[in-house]
């Protein structure tokens, strides 16, 4: 039985299954290079047929993760047009006289030049309402995918978003016989940004859901509010604010106007301080504070109430082994801090926990409620977007003062020793998600602290305070295999 998983919100993608086993999983901003690529995945789709020789017509069945998807918002490809003015724009123009003003504002009125021609929608609108119907949407989405597949539509499976992420995290862990949490916590999706899930008998209960969850909201505005891409650049902020003063009483201001109004109770969030948005609330508050500073207080003000929410949980279900999944769960420093807690055994992070992975997701979600559980794929192995050969290279021999050649891992680790970055690019299969997991990737000896500034500054072109991601020998990987 061939499964194709689709995603088309923001980091859009799509990934094939045959009999439970994972063939390919890729993501559309790989060819597109567009980053955080929205809409309908058609380049990742033909990609991964093509790879494994599958045509369109043997598909038996199609996953889609996300029953509710804002018609506005793909209208615009939001988050992969959006520049940073056009958020801004989106906050003074849209949510302000919305919120504030109480005005009616159509949010395709401020955002008209960015509307997209007929030949990039691929689904048809003509029957969608308004730039806010869900069920619209859905349902032009369903009679595209069921025409263009040559599908019959009840063979075309919308599941929740929430769900996707959970059980993307739970049988991407690989199915485990002891008790298991599963916490998914985003910036939202299908009316929730947060989640508990917990397992039995290779399913999962749904214990706790709630919108009211706003850690990814809070630092998704924070991250705008600094002058960065909100959905795209929360890494930088969490990278900024190591930059602070730990021990300093700078930040106690900035970390009381967080603390301030949301917090939480047992297993639930409750607003201590039910503020209207998360954008112009804190802008005001925080007005004045260093940008250092303001990075650090929600960095720890994440950490400490996931800290509690998690330690809670861990106490009321008695569970001490978790899987974290969603767009925050992408915060490393975050997950360190919850792992050193003496309620926790271990915690899971699955490769790309965000909404690149949801195409894998919504086929799990499939194959756990047609209870098809013999040879599901793990994700324990990241590598499983499609490989290249040596004719893929022949437009870098076109390039002047570049040379190809093949080298051997002593050759590579002496030039690295020699202080000397190397861009690695194999001819395996690439990594799943937008990472860069060691295929496609620039290494560089960690032991050097001058290498930072060289591959920040003439190499990558970014900012001066982002980490890098670090490696260790295979022979130390399972020293402490708590935390993946």
């Amino acid at each position: 039985m061939i499964i194709l998983g689709i995603h088309d919100g923001h980091n859009s993608g799509a990934s094939l299954f045959r009999d439970g086993t994972l063939l390919s999983a890729l993501s559309e901003e790989k060819i597109s290079r567009k980053k955080n690529e929205y809409g309908f995945p058609i380049k990742s789709i033909n990609s991964i047929l093509k790879y494994n020789n599958i045509s369109k017509n043997q598909i038996d069945a199609i996953a889609v993760s996300t029953k509710n998807l804002p018609p506005k918002y793909y209208l615009v490809k939001r988050n992969t047009s959006f520049s940073l003015q056009d958020y801004f724009k989106e906050q003074n123009d849209y949510w302000y006289k919305k919120i504030y003003e109480n005005k009616h504002v159509k949010y395709l009125d401020v955002f008209k030049k960015k509307i997209l021609g007929k030949k990039k929608l691929f689904y048809d609108f003509s029957s969608i309402k308004n730039e806010d119907d869900l069920s619209g949407m859905q349902m032009a989405r369903k009679k595209f995918y069921s025409k263009y597949f040559s599908l019959d539509e009840k063979k075309i499976y919308f599941f929740d978003h929430h769900e996707c992420h959970a059980y993307y995290g739970y049988y991407g862990r690989g199915v485990i016989n002891n008790k298991t949490c599963v916490i998914t916590l985003d910036g939202g999706g299908d009316g929730s940004n947060a989640a508990i899930w917990i397992s039995n008998n290779r399913t999962l209960k749904n214990v706790y859901r709630t919108n009211i969850g706003n850690l990814g909201r809070m630092y998704r505005y924070i991250t705008l509010i600094l002058g960065m891409k909100p959905t795209e650049h929360e890494f930088k902020v969490m990278g900024l604010a190591g930059y602070a003063l730990e021990k300093s009483e700078y930040y106690q201001k900035s970390l009381k106007i967080f603390k301030e109004t949301l917090g939480v109770e047992g297993i639930k969030f409750k607003y201590k301080k039910k503020i209207k948005d998360n954008y112009f609330y804190f802008k005001k508050k925080l007005s004045g504070e260093r940008f250092d500073t303001i990075s650090y207080a929600i960095q720890k003000y994440l950490e400490d109430i996931l800290l509690k929410w998690f330690g809670n949980i861990s106490k009321k279900y008695k569970i001490k082994d978790f899987i974290f999944s969603g767009g925050v769960a992408q915060n490393v420093k975050a997950t360190k801090k919850i792992l050193e807690s003496k309620n926790i055994s271990s915690i899971y992070v699955p490769p790309g926990p965000g909404d690149e992975s949801l195409s894998i997701g919504a086929v799990y979600c499939y194959l756990s409620k047609n209870r098809i559980h013999q040879n599901i794929s793990d994700m324990q192995n990241p590598y499983v977007g499609i490989s290249f050969r040596d004719n893929d290279l022949a437009f870098i021999k076109k390039i002047k003062n570049i040379k190809i050649k093949k080298t051997t891992h002593k050759e590579v680790a002496s030039i690295l020793e020699k202080g000397n970055p190397i861009a690695r690019f194999a001819l395996e299969p690439n990594e799943f998600g937008p990472r860069a997991l060691g295929n496609r990737s620039i290494l560089a000896d960690p032991r050097n602290q001058d290498i930072i500034n060289l591959i920040n500054k003439k190499i990558k072109v970014r900012d001066f305070w982002m980490p890098f991601a670090p490696s260790i020998l295979e022979e130390d990987a399972k020293k402490n295999n708590a935390c993946y």
